[in-house]
């Protein structure tokens, strides 16, 4: 059983719901993300670590400009690994960090060094933003991940069929679904709470254990509470990266950046049903 499984067997015991933030690992420069990172352990029980990608497909404005913002500075997916295990080393949290990134920067970097590398710093999940349902490299991901207990997460939205959601979530065991609240670039929108509904109850429909967490347009406290109603878990992504870019204009770095950052993240966390 992954550390993802026992994450969400945990807060569905107790009635909880798990809060989970993402950044641009990097984003604005190593020092500064590693900071914000450390500071968002404490409200985050998952902390999605996105790998700085300069052709992603499903990106906003807003996350793209904060892989520019990481590239420039010099990220890249071995400084990543480096990032996120100096921050487990130094907080000792319980945080679960989940990789995101598309099958390119993974393949260039060699899927088996990618699923030694996930174990060896202990990352809980992976996220392949752009993988392909069946094809030869989401096999050998999913099983090698699976060999040591990572889960692999599959991202479905409202025009995903039927079966795409079924393999999915056999595809998903040790891990949860991320289900989009609407079709389109993340952060683009508000999150829909109708969609919100129906996708929970397609998914209830193959699968009453498979945690189901929703993401895409969840910017406030009010929104976080709405999603958390319907969803085991609520995402909250472009808004976060668009406050280190509002924090990086006004030239904050490091630690004041990271309270300017994480004082906002903990107001969403605080959104969680309980």
């Amino acid at each position: 059983m992954s550390k993802l499984n026992n994450l969400f067997k945990e807060a569905k015991k107790n009635k909880k719901k798990v809060f989970i933030g993402f950044v641009t690992s990097g984003d604005p420069n190593y020092a500064s993300s590693k900071a914000i990172i450390k500071e968002m352990t404490k409200s985050c029980q998952i902390i999605e670590a996105g790998v700085s990608f300069n052709t992603s497909t499903s990106d906003s404005p807003i996350i793209m400009e904060a892989n520019d913002r990481a590239i420039n500075s010099g990220m890249n997916m071995s400084k990543t690994f480096k990032l996120i295990k100096e921050v487990k080393r130094e907080t000792k949290t319980d945080t679960c960090f989940v990789l995101m990134t598309y099958l390119n920067p993974v393949i260039v970097y060699g899927i088996k060094k990618f699923i030694n590398s996930c174990n060896s710093v202990g990352i809980a999940g992976v996220i392949i933003v752009d993988g392909s349902l069946n094809s030869p490299e989401e096999k050998i991901l999913i099983n090698g991940l699976s060999k040591k207990n990572i889960g692999y997460t599959k991202i479905i939205s409202p025009t995903n069929s039927d079966k795409f959601i079924q393999q999915s979530i056999r595809n998903c065991k040790n891990s949860f679904l991320y289900i989009t609240s609407y079709y389109g670039l993340t952060g683009s929108k508000n999150v829909n709470i109708e969609n919100v509904k129906k996708m929970i109850k397609r998914v209830r429909k193959y699968s009453k254990e498979i945690p189901a967490s929703v993401g895409f347009g969840v910017k406030t406290p009010a929104q976080v509470k709405q999603v958390s109603r319907y969803a085991d878990g609520v995402i909250c992504g472009s808004s976060i990266v668009n406050k280190i870019a509002e924090g990086h204009k006004k030239r904050l770095k490091s630690k004041k950046l990271a309270t300017f950052v994480s004082s906002y993240v903990k107001k969403l966390s605080k959104g969680i049903g309980r």
